[in-house]
């Protein structure tokens, strides 16, 4: 697929996340998320916790990707599995773990070496690679991005790198430069937001049987 074929993608996936609603429902998602984090840290109850991790997760979204209509209502499938259902049982059941690590992502100025103990301490169930970078996301989305095996995958159709998903912060920052060396690029993407960015690279994730040979590296 050639360069111009793929800005045309872009531009079709973008008359989606352009949308008022759809930007409003991330980023007041994500503004109610940052409140809770900031009033909360390091003590958040089950029950914050838990509305933490629906903010997440929050979208509102065409109900396929055969219309441009957006959903009524908010839907909590952002991130896909990573944080409802097993996942999000797991990390609320450990509150102590999640409000140290919470605290320490939020805070520290050293994000990957921090990052890298929460990994080697491995103390949340559930928490896998989405959990942690989704803080890091919320603290600095023009520099982070949320990982997850999903967009990882998506990510390998849109540029060719097939990242590896060990819990490695050079995996990470390998992710996070790829991301934001396509989607600085105002040719293909002018003006974009944080939260449109997840969105496109999940509907790339869709297409089947297909190679793309963009040059990113």
């Amino acid at each position: 697929m050639i360069r111009h074929e793929l800005k045309a993608m872009i531009d079709e996936f973008r008359k989606v996340s352009l949308q008022p609603d759809f930007l409003n429902s991330r980023t007041q998602s994500e503004s109610f998320a940052k409140q809770l984090i900031n009033s909360r840290c390091g003590n958040l109850n089950k029950t914050e916790l838990e509305r933490l991790l629906i903010l997440c997760n929050t979208e509102r979204v065409p109900p396929n990707i055969n219309t441009y209509e957006l959903a009524k209502k908010d839907t909590c499938t952002r991130f896909r599995l990573s944080f409802i259902g097993a996942n999000k049982k797991n990390i609320i059941t450990d509150l102590e773990s999640c409000n140290k690590w919470i605290s320490t992502l939020w805070n520290t100025t050293d994000d990957m070496n921090t990052l890298k103990m929460f990994w080697k301490e491995g103390s949340i169930k559930g928490a896998g690679i989405g959990f942690p970078t989704m803080i890091l996301y919320l603290k600095n989305p023009s520099k982070y991005n949320v990982w997850i095996p999903f967009l990882s995958n998506a990510l390998k159709i849109l540029t060719g790198k097939d990242i590896e998903l060990k819990k490695d912060i050079k995996n990470y920052i390998e992710y996070n430069t790829v991301i934001n060396t396509i989607f600085m690029r105002d040719i293909f993407t002018p003006g974009i937001k944080p939260q449109e960015i997840d969105y496109i690279i999940f509907r790339f994730g869709l297409i089947k049987n297909c190679s793309l040979t963009t040059g990113w590296s």
